[in-house]
């Protein structure tokens, strides 16, 4: 949308003593991506021959750039002439005045006044500079500096056209001045010093640009700390001539190593042919720690050389990386990676990897392959390993040998092979609330709904467990896992795993698992149940049977020979017939009352924090008549509360126990009998 118009224009006088007045507005002004909300212009010549102009430019936009408000104030006559330039916006504000008289077509005349503030910094004009228009054309500004604190900007006398040539000196400009510029996790410490000398004719540009950054410090923020990384020097030279221009970048610091980056660059055709080499010696991979925020410790070096080609949109590059002696670690990594030793063969748009590496006393790991971007990214990686340790916080530690294949193509991940997991431990002692998950049916309140997005990746994996030895240990149930199973897509799964030489605790019993198998035949987290725990009494056989979809299991007390389920649960319990003791069915009622405890201890454990109490356990003591149901916590590091309810005895118990030392503690306890004891602890 355009809108201008004339709000009053006066002429008078004669043509050899012309006046007049102008008055122009305007709004919503714009020229492909320059746009101007509003525009104010008013002008007007006297009898006596002296002109004054005013400006005023609201709403300057350059592209997504805004420039803000431009004033300008300029009075003339045939002699002499000023001129002052304002502009207020929100990435720089500056003032600009000068002054001159017009002598038989030449302008001789002063930049009187300059100040530009921008990003924290406060550059002011020391002194009048002198600026000439000769009538041939010729421009030229006198010596002059500009200071901001300590730094100075200087120029010798320019001819700015036509045929530029400038000559400029920069001196001690801090870089902490930049910091507006830089990302908010990113300081920089240092002062940069320059000089730039260029001639502009009409064959091409000739000269020099010399940047020297010193000695400083990079400081990056990782979390509620600053990591610093020094380095002694970092210099750019470049000189320019017509047909090319050549660079050189260096860099020194103790951590950084050595990097040192020659470039030639032809400007003349469009592609800009590019050639070169680089050189990197001793970086030290600390320096990407920030970067990486699941790892705690990253040590080792990177090395390399190698050449530039093509063009500079399109670089070639042609070399080696190698790493040396690298390390992973932290508590978040499945696996802590040691002497790592990698190599890196790129040739222009491919790159080729071979790597190993340790990991624990015995680990050894494996990686090769290569990528390629020519046609998108492709990729196909090979990974191998033997007795890895692999630890899932805080479930698992296992021992895996893995054989597996990746690769992608056309934005599709595969993933085919073998992996081993021979040894190794699992205890569950409770699952975290990720795993209870919402029914697929459910719909809540306030939240869009989202049809489950199948697996990007395409899988075909045979994996092994338990040829050695791999224990589970989780709800009760002790045993040692052994079977194959096989991942394809979408984890669709098909195998079996075996729980062998198990025991498995329910109702305060300790039960002799007889079968227990998991069987796969579809999504990986819905396997089948086939498990029973029995208990041998003389010649009965009493036992508990789980069976059905892991999800929604179904329990069933079963005896041989076959009986009443009151009487088989009778011998699960309390390894007798019913009617022989007094009180069976109480402590029947009693058994299934501790059981429904255990089976909420997850809820029970949600309250104990809400009222304190940490660590907080739901177990069972004893067997047979003594059993019980014990929950204990701390109330303080040094205080803890144990509270047990009898399970076929009327007995409850409470104690309180405070550590004095690391060896000795003192506990009072009331139950059947109420006692104050003093308790010292050796280790044998």
């Amino acid at each position: 949308m355009l809108a201008i118009f004339l709000s009053g224009l006066d002429l008078a006088g004669n043509l050899q003593a012309p006046q007049g007045q102008l008055q122009l507005q305007g709004q919503r002004l714009a020229f492909a991506d320059q746009r101007l909300q509003q525009l104010k212009l008013d002008a007007n010549l006297n009898s006596a021959q002296r002109s004054r102009l005013t400006l005023d430019a609201q709403g300057i936009q350059l592209g997504e750039t805004d420039l803000g408000r431009l004033t300008a104030t300029a009075a003339a006559d045939q002699q002499q002439q000023s001129l002052e330039l304002q502009l207020q916006g929100p990435l720089l504000q500056s003032q600009l005045a000068l002054a001159g008289k017009l002598d038989k077509g030449n302008w001789r005349g002063s930049l009187s006044r300059g100040e530009i503030q921008s990003s924290g910094q406060d550059w002011r004009l020391q002194q009048p500079a002198t600026l000439v228009r000769l009538a041939n054309g010729q421009l030229s500004l006198g010596a002059h500096c500009w200071r901001s604190g300590d730094a100075s900007l200087c120029g010798t006398e320019q001819r700015l056209l036509p045929q530029p040539t400038l000559h400029y000196q920069l001196s001690n400009f801090p870089m902490e001045s930049l910091a507006a510029l830089w990302p908010k996790d990113f300081a920089w410490q240092g002062e940069l010093n320059g000089r730039l000398q260029l001639h502009m004719p009409a064959s091409g540009p000739n000269g020099s640009l010399e940047l020297d950054a010193g000695s400083g410090i990079w400081r990056i923020r990782d979390q509620q700390q600053w990591l610093e990384f020094a380095y002694d020097s970092l210099r750019l030279s470049t000189q320019l001539r017509p047909q090319r221009i050549d660079s050189l970048l260096e860099l020194h610091g103790p951590a950084m190593g050595e990097l040192s980056l020659q470039a030639q660059l032809d400007p003349r055709p469009a592609s800009k042919p590019l050639s070169g080499n680089f050189r990197l010696n001793g970086l030290d991979l600390a320096l990407a720690r920030p970067f990486v925020p699941m790892v705690e410790r990253i040590a080792g070096q990177l090395n390399g050389a190698g050449s530039l080609s093509g063009g500079l949109l399109a670089p070639q590059i042609n070399g080696n990386l190698r790493v040396l002696n690298g390390e992973l670690s932290g508590a978040e990594l499945p696996m802590n990676i040691e002497q790592l030793q990698l190599q890196a063969r790129i040739e222009g748009e491919q790159l080729q990897l071979e790597g190993d590496w340790r990991s624990g006393e015995q680990g050894q790991g494996s990686l090769n392959g290569e990528l390629s971007w020519a046609d998108g990214l492709v990729a196909n990686m090979q990974l191998r390993g033997s007795r890895l340790p692999v630890t899932v916080e805080p479930y698992a530690a296992l021992e895996v040998e893995p054989d597996l294949h990746f690769s992608l193509r056309d934005e599709q991940l595969s993933l085919a092979g073998k992996v081993l997991i021979p040894s190794g431990t699992i205890e569950v002692r409770e699952l975290p609330p990720s795993t209870v998950q919402v029914s697929s049916d459910a719909q809540v309140m306030g939240r869009d709904s989202t049809e489950p997005q199948a697996t990007a990746i395409a899988m075909d994996i045979d994996v092994e467990v338990g040829q050695q030895r791999l224990t589970f240990s989780g709800f009760g149930l002790h045993a040692e896992l052994l079977g194959r199973l096989h991942i394809g897509n979408d984890l669709d799964t098909r195998g079996e795993l075996s729980l062998n030489k198990g025991r498995f605790r329910a109702y305060g019993q300790r039960l002799n698992v007889r079968r227990a198998r998991l069987l796969f035949a579809g999504p990986i987290d819905q396997p089948f149940l086939d498990i029973e725990a029995v208990r041998q009494v003389d010649d009965v056989t009493a036992g508990l049977r789980l069976s059905g979809n892991a999800a929604q299991p179904t329990s069933t007390v079963f005896s041989e020979p076959a009986m009443s389920q009151e009487q088989a649960l009778s011998y699960l319990i309390m390894g007798r017939p019913l009617g022989q003791g007094g009180g069976d069915n109480t402590m029947l009622a009693q058994a299934a009352l501790a059981l429904g405890m255990a089976g909420s201890a997850s809820l029970v454990n949600n309250v104990a924090q809400g009222l304190g109490i940490r660590d907080f356990q739901l177990d069972t003591q004893g067997s047979g008549v003594t059993t019980s149901v014990v929950a204990s916590g701390n109330l303080s590091e040094r205080l803890s509360l144990r509270y047990g309810v009898g399970v076929f005895e009327p007995a409850n118990t409470i104690a309180l126990r405070y550590e004095l030392s690391r060896k000795l503690y003192l506990e009072a306890a009331s139950g059947l009998a109420s006692s104050l004891d003093l308790f010292y602890r050796r280790e044998f």
